[in-house]
């Protein structure tokens, strides 16, 4: 696998910024953010500082479970 360039980094990180709100919504609702960050192609460490700047509160794998519902797969 090839390297990104640091235009690539900063493309990818800048198009999960401008979906935001869809970002925390999704995570609120119980996805992973080491989902999230595969989809932007984001690394998982530089998504979670940014949910933290956003005030958002991080969750343990099993407070993500309570928070998907009983009988979800986990993401």
């Amino acid at each position: 696998m090839t390297r990104r360039t640091s235009a690539e980094v900063q493309a990818a990180q800048a198009a999960l910024i401008e979906r935001r709100q869809e970002v925390t919504t999704r995570y609120r609702d119980g996805e992973s953010a080491a989902a999230l960050a595969r989809e932007f192609v984001v690394d998982p460490g530089w998504l979670r500082k940014r949910l933290d700047e956003w005030g958002v509160p991080r969750r343990d794998r099993s407070a993500a479970a309570v928070v998907r519902g009983p009988g979800v797969r986990p993401l």
